[in-house]
């Protein structure tokens, strides 16, 4: 996994990726009491635009939204995702947030003090 550093990173991954439009959500998996994965796979430009998976880990989770592996088919990914630095923490959600208040309105979001990412071969 690579820690992402700050938000000039967050950004740059978010512009590779076309910022999450339309991705398809994959699982969401809990690793412990404080640490979750959420897999999704992306469009990435720098592969001339194949699907890509990506798996971002969240840990020290301050706050939550989660839903079961069942409900993320049904999650509209139109808008994109939110990667976001903000005070010292990190803010993943479903959907377009300026803020780590304005992503608790997410359908799922994640909000902790570590933010890494991996990336893997499209698998459906």
């Amino acid at each position: 996994m690579k820690p992402l550093t700050g938000s000039a990173a967050a950004s740059t991954l978010l512009a590779r990726t076309l910022n999450g439009e339309g991705a398809m959500l994959r699982s969401l998996n809990m690793q412990g009491p404080t640490t979750a994965l959420l897999t999704l796979c992306v469009q990435d430009k720098h592969r001339g635009f194949d699907w890509i998976n990506i798996t971002f880990e969240v840990s020290g989770i301050q706050d939550a939204k989660l839903v079961n592996d069942n409900q993320l088919d049904f999650i509209d990914t139109e808008d994109g995702i939110t990667l976001l630095f903000e005070e010292g923490v990190w803010g993943l959600g479903i959907g377009r947030y300026q803020t780590t208040e304005a992503l608790k309105s997410a359908p799922l979001y994640l909000i902790g003090t570590s933010l890494k990412y991996e990336e893997a071969p499209f698998s459906g």
